[in-house]
């Protein structure tokens, strides 16, 4: 676990990448079920 943390330390792009990889996935999940949400009630 400590190996980790300064891993994650002492690469912070690793961690910012993965930050923002992980909001496109959700922002992707949430537009696709919005989508289907919308065209179901249409």
């Amino acid at each position: 676990m400590h190996a980790f943390a300064r891993m994650a330390m002492k690469n912070p792009l690793e961690s910012v990448l993965g930050t923002i990889l992980s909001g496109l996935v959700l922002t992707a999940l949430l537009y696709l079920f919005l989508r289907n949400f919308i065209l179901a009630g249409v």
